[in-house]
């Protein structure tokens, strides 16, 4: 196993920011259809309404699906609601170190991202 199998492994099996958040201001729900992946996911903004001041979710599927979550969840803390309408896969992948993935794991790896981006319209 590489060195990013073990990093997506060891972050599927503790994810960060797991669990919904009890005081949200938006919640949305995904479904990869190709494959079941789901994940469910809480925002919370800041008070002027433009950054990501929390981020909740809870989900289950592939170690790729799961772990590119959590990782992204920690990334979206912060983040202007505006730049994470532009974040696209070439965003995501320094996250974890890698320059590219598969096609057969990319809608995994962008489901969170997808859901995210759905929420905020």
């Amino acid at each position: 196993m590489d060195i990013y199998q073990e990093a997506l492994v060891a972050e599927s099996q503790q994810p960060q920011n797991h669990g919904l958040l009890d005081d949200h201001d938006l919640q949305h729900h995904e479904t990869n259809a190709s494959c079941g992946d789901e994940v469910t996911i809480t925002l919370k903004f800041s008070s002027d309404g433009k950054t990501i001041e929390a981020v909740g979710w809870e989900g289950h599927g592939c170690v790729v699906s799961q772990a590119s979550m959590s990782v992204l969840s920690d990334k979206l803390i912060g983040a202007s609601l505006e730049d994470i309408q532009n974040w696209q896969k070439a965003d995501l992948l320094p996250f974890f170190g890698m320059d590219d993935i598969s096609a057969g794991r990319e809608k995994c790896f962008m489901m969170g991202l997808k859901a995210v981006q759905k929420s905020l319209g």
